[in-house]
């Protein structure tokens, strides 16, 4: 039989708290205090509490749509689907979640698809978020 990674309303409170404008102290109460953001907005990934409100929150704001359509539950993550729109830029998306012994987000990896959607939507955040922006090379550019 099947087991099922704990803290399935963590995430849940999650998918809530994106559909809402990513409200900062509804998601500081589940975010680790050391949380990694693994994805596309750059590099390296975002480390701690502060750095990862910033970019969700940044996300919230300035998203046209952002509707999470499943919650997947696994024996240890969980993962949200979701399709995202900022101005003209739509992708779709998945957020793989590692939640901690006390039920807190502590790693979140994003992807989105396809890629040069994923390039431009990056090239939105970036600038807002004080990264450098992406730029997608085609045919040996």
């Amino acid at each position: 039989m099947t087991t099922f990674a704990p803290h399935r309303d963590t995430v849940e409170d999650f998918v809530d708290c994106m559909h809402g404008g990513a409200d900062k102290e509804a998601l500081s109460e589940i975010l680790a205090e050391d949380v990694v953001l693994y994805g596309p907005l750059g590099d390296e990934p975002l480390t701690g509490r502060e750095a990862v409100l910033e970019a969700m929150r940044t996300v919230g704001t300035v998203a046209a749509d952002l509707s999470y359509k499943e919650v997947l539950s696994g024996e240890t993550h969980h993962a949200a689907y979701f399709q995202l729109q900022i101005e003209d830029t739509v992708v779709d998306g998945m957020d793989y979640i590692l939640l901690d012994a006390d039920g807190k987000i502590a790693e979140v990896t994003i992807w989105w698809r396809p890629l040069p959607s994923g390039v431009q939507m990056q090239r939105h955040l970036a600038g807002l978020l004080g990264l450098q922006p992406w730029k997608l090379l085609m045919n040996g550019e």
